[in-house]
């Protein structure tokens, strides 16, 4: 089953502690097509430098059960203030 916008949102946030314990530093939700997925996906950002191992999917839990959400992780620099 496709994960829809707002699965990936429930995903985001109920595993989004847990992501950034594991080192990314940004969390979003896209459209799947991007990347070469179908529904939505959680997208995770990770700084070039880092190592860090994520899963493929992220269990989301919705009244009608669990949907497994895509996991794409993207090499990006974390946000600097000027």
């Amino acid at each position: 089953m496709m994960a829809n916008e707002e699965q990936a949102n429930t995903a985001r946030q109920q595993n989004g502690g847990d992501l950034l314990k594991r080192g990314v530093h940004a969390i979003g939700v896209e459209p799947g097509e991007a990347h070469g997925k179908k529904g939505w996906v959680v997208v995770a950002h990770v700084a070039p430098e880092h190592d860090v191992k994520l899963p493929s999917t992220l269990s989301c839990a919705t009244k009608d059960g669990d949907v497994q959400v895509p996991l794409v992780a993207l090499r990006s620099e974390p946000f600097k203030p000027e």
